[in-house]
């Protein structure tokens, strides 16, 4: 939704982008190359998890079947520990040409993790967003895209996995990436919803931007509530970076 207000305001977001589907009507407004750019830095960390993982399964006998691979490392649940700080030079080089092209807008999840290397190339003033809301309505989202997307039909992933992916994801943007020397804003999902941080994020950004992008119409799951307490504390920690009350 934000990403298309940007998008309607004249940013770049690539130049072939994922077709809209029925989760997500208006457009995904993300470009294939940040996708596949972020993939192969995340590549050899998937790696690492998988390791990691079988070692956990062979100690504890848990089943820890949920590995990402190739496509779906969206979904992967790196520990705070685990430093995404390095990437292939041909990578980086890849890096440095879509950044040329500004204003622009790239939109992916796996920035959650890859952030840093690309901090090392992104041109003064680039300002990073991160969009939330409720947890268990993004659990629930992650769910419904395994079950019915082909990419993800090998992928084995259950609403524990799901939350830990989720708390893995906001814990790096929390604790590593929104430093207080960084251009950082966070923006909950109702926020964008119901127009309140348009005004903000226009002034942030220096552009003015519209809210009839928003569709009221495709608001269409609630939360429902009950979230693991890991959950809700960086779920607070979220909501009061954006300046919202739940």
């Amino acid at each position: 939704m934000l990403a298309g207000i940007l998008h309607q305001a004249g940013y770049f977001l690539g130049d072939r982008l994922h077709e809209p589907r029925a989760s997500n009507p208006r457009g995904f407004f993300e470009w294939y190359k940040i996708n596949r750019i972020n993939e192969e830095i995340l590549s050899p960390y998937g790696k690492e998890n998988l390791i990691l993982r079988l070692k956990k399964r062979w100690l504890n006998k848990v089943n820890t079947t949920h590995h990402p691979g190739k496509d779906q490392r969206w979904l992967l649940a790196l520990p705070l520990g685990v430093d995404v700080v390095s990437a292939d030079p041909d990578v980086e080089k890849e890096i440095v040409r879509v950044v040329r092209r500004e204003p622009f807008c790239y939109k992916d999840p796996r920035f959650s993790y890859t952030l840093a290397v690309w901090r090392r190339h992104l041109p003064a003033g680039t300002v990073s967003i991160c969009v939330f809301r409720e947890p268990d309505v993004t659990v629930e989202s992650i769910i419904k895209e395994c079950r019915d997307r082909e990419y993800l039909a090998d992928l084995s992933i259950d609403r524990r996995s799901a939350y830990r992916v989720w708390v893995d994801i906001y814990s790096h943007i929390l604790f590593k990436h929104a430093t207080p020397d960084e251009d950082f804003m966070f923006v909950h999902y109702n926020q964008i919803f119901e127009g309140t941080a348009i005004p903000l994020l226009s002034q942030a950004l220096g552009v003015q931007l519209e809210g009839n992008f928003i569709d009221r119409a495709l608001k269409r799951t609630a939360p429902a509530g009950g979230v693991p307490g890991r959950v809700r504390e960086i779920y607070g920690m979220l909501c009061r970076r954006a300046g919202y009350s739940d």
